[in-house]
């Protein structure tokens, strides 16, 4: 059978039942439970996570070059939310930090934000909002918000917006195009916060060990 007719049907399938699954969810894992409107919008649009299930996926965690590749442009997140120090695993938005590993915190924390207030539940080295982490723990089976499982979510983030191939291969801006929606520190993002440049990203890119494809 041709690919194209099942990929519709299943897509006309996955978009029937979402309502059915969005009854059954927790409120604040589909609307954000006060995280403001400014913040990223993590989660995979219902067309990329149909693209996903049909697409080979390559391994979170490649060996070589393409590790190297994948730990740099986490510290490139990591440099661009602010995250990058000591206690970047235990961050909350705003600077503020939270003790143990059990879970994610689920702190709204308001501060000011280019000249407004913004309310989040971002934390951790890659600021992942609560609502994201209640969508991608279960998904990978994390056990924990341990740095591990910080680590491995955010590739998983990245990997569903289509770009963990392009980061693995050095493709750098590709990967930042793609990944921009998902970190509101990334240039592009466009939700009103501030932007890092892409020139400098490119910079802790290959200062962290990262090779940029020619």
């Amino acid at each position: 059978m041709p690919l194209l007719p099942i990929i519709a049907a299943a897509a006309l399938a996955w978009l029937l039942l979402r309502p059915a699954q969005a009854a059954s969810m927790a409120p604040d894992f589909w609307s954000g439970a006060n995280d403001s409107p400014d913040e990223p919008d993590q989660l995979p649009t219902t067309f990329e996570t149909i693209a996903m299930t049909f697409t080979p996926q390559p391994d979170p965690m490649p060996t070589d070059e393409a590790a190297r590749n994948v730990r740099a442009f986490l510290d490139v997140i990591a440099w661009a939310e602010g995250t990058n120090g000591p206690q970047g695993y235990q961050t909350l938005f705003g600077g503020g930090t939270f003790e143990g590993y059990a879970d994610h915190p689920r702190l709204l924390i308001t501060r000011p934000s280019n000249g407004r207030e913004i309310t989040s539940s971002a934390a951790g080295r890659y600021q992942i909002l609560r609502r994201t982490w209640d969508y991608v723990q279960p998904r990978l089976n994390l056990p924990d918000f341990s740095p591990a499982s910080q680590d491995l979510a955010a590739i998983e983030l990245i990997r569903e917006r289509g770009a963990l191939p392009d980061v693995q291969a050095g493709n750098f801006a590709a990967a930042v195009e793609k990944v921009r929606k998902v970190w509101a520190s990334l240039p592009g993002a466009g939700y009103g916060q501030p932007e890092r440049s892409f020139t400098r990203l490119a910079e802790v890119f290959q200062q962290q060990g990262g090779t940029i494809a020619a």
